[in-house]
């Protein structure tokens, strides 16, 4: 069973017990359990895990980058975005303080609890085993209550059935893990006060934690998918019409988060359909913006902007980096900056934190760096995408010849096509020559100097591809065979 599933079939509270629905709702994350889908389309999700780029935390598709922001986030969640992000050492804690937090804060028996973690191997709870925990903290409660004992023993059994459930969330929708069998016990520490659980970053660090598996589903022969969560796959519905079988909710209403709006078809296991559907992908089928209509429930949030590391504890640290997709924001796509410079290395828990919570003041995307607004959804700057096809390879299959190109940007044209590199060198110096025979200031010398950085980028992309060619042997090939071919045609004439 999914984990998506399991959430559908867990058996909450009645309406009527306020004091488990006021927490829940209090906490920020109560929003999960309507964004939960009894279907995963596997093959689609490592169709686009396989165009996932670690360094620069993006999708590199045939029209662009594109990935999963922390608006996406709040749009499809309703999860918070701000607060302080999780930062736990390490992946896991020990198996002493797992069993000491287990005991205090979930009323799990010491040797119940030695059990479960040998049989998980570390400080894991099993689902099933979480699920039967919450049931006996609240029958046990409500049995306390009705027997009038003590208000501390019945708050005690009632805040444990809470965490049992908060736990048994977040572990089926943010922060799944490829087993999709148990939930590490070291997000019990943010749940111990309860009424600090909605400061907390949920958003980022669920961000963090899907970036940290799209990082090893990118590797070669990397085996099971399985930290795939909801949040992964709504984006894609979100953003991409075509990609995936979904019904719309006829019923669904703003008030609930966006990915409740898609109710996902079972898709196939493989990814081989959707490789070539991904690389012959159309501007058509893109939806850059598609949490216009949904503003009014959930605003955009300027933290969105914030431009550097997120993180899930000190072992899983990404990069989040909107300049790189500025066409989901509204914005013009242009050339971005080195992730390094975005990005800069060296950073630890402890720093990250510090650039998240002042991020106004050095790690933001400001509005001179986000350009104009776009007329049309898929705008960019010009060479954005030969750029794009000399530093990435944003297809996947190798191309068929005799394939028409589709219209999925006009500009692919330019790098796949010929170049006649003396016209266009002559051309800029001409235009440089003239320029430099007049007289120039400082702004007409930078517009100069920007024209002809443009018009040299066919030739930079077509000296790349001829190296590449020239690297491989193709063109060595090909001359051999053509020498054969007209060997062969000489050797027939003399007959």
């Amino acid at each position: 069973m999914n984990n998506g599933k399991k959430i559908n079939k867990f058996k909450i509270c009645p309406k009527e017990y306020s004091w488990f629905w006021n927490v829940v709702n209090a906490s920020g994350l109560e929003t999960l359990r309507r964004t939960s889908y009894n279907h995963t389309d596997w093959g689609l999700l490592t169709a686009f895990a396989e165009r996932w780029h670690p360094e620069t935390g993006t999708f590199h598709l045939p029209i662009g980058e594109m990935t999963i922001t922390l608006d996406d986030v709040s749009s499809l969640l309703h999860i918070p975005i701000t607060g302080k992000m999780l930062d736990h050492n390490g992946t896991s804690c020990t198996k002493e303080d797992g069993e000491e937090m287990c005991v205090e804060y979930l009323n799990f028996p010491i040797n119940k609890c030695k059990k479960e973690f040998k049989k998980m191997k570390g400080a894991h709870i099993g689902f099933k085993t979480l699920k039967d925990l919450y049931i006996d903290n609240l029958r046990d409660a409500l049995k306390a209550e009705r027997l009038k004992k003590p208000a501390e023993d019945v708050e005690f059994l009632r805040e444990c059935t809470i965490r049992c459930y908060l736990l048994y969330l977040i572990g089926a929708t943010i922060f799944t893990n490829k087993s999709m069998q148990y939930v590490d016990v070291i997000f019990l520490t943010y749940l111990r006060d309860l009424n600090l659980v909605n400061t907390w970053n949920w958003g980022a660090s669920g961000l963090a934690y899907l970036y940290n598996y799209l990082d090893a589903a990118s590797r070669p022969r990397c085996g099971n998918h399985g930290g795939y969560n909801c949040l992964f796959q709504a984006r894609i519905m979100a953003h991409f019409k075509t990609f995936g079988g979904r019904f719309v909710d006829p019923k669904y209403i703003h008030d609930n988060p966006y990915a409740a709006r898609f109710l996902p078809l079972k898709g196939p296991k493989f990814p081989g359909e959707h490789r070539s559907a991904l690389d012959t992908m159309r501007m058509d089928e893109v939806v850059f913006c598609p949490y216009e209509e949904h503003r009014q429930t959930r605003p955009f949030q300027d933290i969105s902007w914030y431009t550097g590391w997120i993180m899930c504890g000190s072992a899983i640290i990404n990069p989040h980096l909107p300049e790189r997709v500025l066409r989901q924001f509204g914005h013009v796509q242009s050339i971005p900056r080195h992730p390094d410079v975005s990005a800069k290395a060296g950073m630890n828990r402890f720093t990250i934190a510090d650039a998240f919570a002042s991020y106004l003041t050095a790690n933001y995307v400001t509005e001179e760096m986000r350009g104009p607004k776009v007329v049309r959804a898929f705008d960019t700057v010009p060479g954005y995408i030969p750029w794009l096809y000399r530093v990435s390879h944003p297809k996947i299959l190798p191309p068929v010849e005799a394939d028409p190109p589709t219209h999925a940007n006009l500009e692919e044209d330019n790098v796949s096509g010929e170049c006649d590199v003396s016209e266009v060198t002559k051309k800029v110096r001409a235009d440089l020559r003239k320029a430099l025979d007049g007289k120039l200031n400082l702004a007409d010398a930078l517009v100069v100097i920007e024209k002809a950085y443009t018009d040299l980028e066919p030739v930079d992309a077509y000296l790349v591809r001829r190296k590449r060619k020239r690297d491989s042997g193709e063109g060595t090939k090909k001359r051999k065979k053509k020498k054969k071919t007209t060997t062969e045609d000489a050797g027939t004439s003399s007959l």
